[in-house]
C-alpha cells in the first residue's frame, strides 16, 4: 500500500479538482445516494475519508448520532477534522482496525489501492453491523495502467472478484452496480491515458468536465467499470 506520506502527496499533486468536479466522482455521489435510499442507519464510518467528499451524502436526511472517518493520508485526516465534527483518524486499513463497529461502513475508491485487499475487507467487516457500502473500479487494468499508476491503483477488480472477497470475509451480498458503459468507460477511461493527472483543472478542463458529466447521464448502470457494492454482515 502507498506509504502515508505517498498519499499526502497525491492529495497535493494529484486529488483535489477531481473529486470536486469530475464528472465520474459527481456521479458516484449520486449512486451512492441512490444506494443507500431508504437504509436505516445512525453511526458511520467513512475508510478512506479523504478530505470528506462522500460525508455528505452518508449523512443526508437522517439523524447521525456518530461520524468517524479513517485515512492512511495525515493530510487528508487534518484537512477533513477541521470542517467537520466527528471522529477522525490515521489508520492503515490493510493492517489496522478500530475497536469499534459501526452501522454503516463507507470505503469508496479505496480498495484497488490496497495490495491486500482481503485483510481490508476482513478489517472492516469487525467494524461493521449492518451495512457495508463499497466503491471500486473494474475493468482490464492492463488497458488503462497509465492513469491508473498516476493515481496509485494496483488493481481493477475482474467479474465476480470483489463479490467473491466480500462472501469470503463474512458478508453478504445486498446490491451490485456496475456503471460507466460507453461513455464513462471505456471511452473517456481510455482517454485518460494521454493526459497527467493535476490537482488543479484548467477553465478548459472544468468545462468538458461538465459536459460529461451531463452526458455521463446516458451510461449503463448495468455494465461499466465504475463497481458499487451493498453487502451486509452474515
Amino acid at each position: 500500500m502507498t506509504s502515508a506520506s505517498g498519499y499526502d502527496r497525491l492529495w497535493e499533486d494529484v486529488y483535489g479538482d477531481l473529486q470536486e468536479v469530475g464528472p465520474a466522482h459527481r456521479h458516484l455521489a449520486r449512486l451512492l445516494a441512490r444506494m443507500l435510499g431508504e437504509l436505516e442507519y445512525a453511526s458511520v464510518l467513512e475508510v478512506g475519508v479523504g478530505f470528506g467528499h462522500n460525508l455528505p451524502v452518508l449523512t443526508a436526511r437522517r439523524r447521525i448520532s456518530r461520524l468517524a472517518g479513517v485515512d492512511a493520508s495525515e493530510l487528508a485526516v487534518r484537512h477533513v477534522a477541521a470542517r467537520w465534527v466527528g471522529e477522525f483518524e490515521l489508520l492503515n486499513i490493510a493492517t489496522e482496525r478500530l475497536d469499534q463497529a459501526f452501522d454503516l461502513v463507507c470505503c469508496a475508491l479505496v480498495l484497488e489501492h490496497v495490495p491486500d485487499d482481503r485483510a481490508a475487507l476482513a478489517n472492516m467487516r469487525a467494524m461493521c453491523s449492518k451495512y457495508l457500502l463499497i466503491a471500486t473500479i473494474g475493468g482490464r487494468f492492463e488497458r488503462y495502467r497509465p492513469w491508473e499508476e498516476q493515481v496509485g491503483h494496483v488493481r481493477n477488480y475482474a467479474p465476480g472478484e470483489l463479490q467473491a472477497k466480500l462472501t469470503d470475509a463474512g458478508f453478504e451480498l445486498l446490491q451490485t452496480v456496475c456503471w460507466g458503459f460507453p461513455f464513462y468507460s471505456p471511452l473517456a477511461r481510455t482517454l485518460q491515458n494521454r493526459i497527467a493527472a493535476s490537482h488543479e483543472l484548467s477553465a478548459g478542463a472544468r468545462l468538458l468536465a461538465r459536459l460529461l458529466y451531463a452526458i455521463y447521464f446516458l451510461n449503463s448502470s448495468r455494465r461499466g467499470d465504475l463497481l458499487l457494492v451493498l453487502a451486509a454482515p452474515r
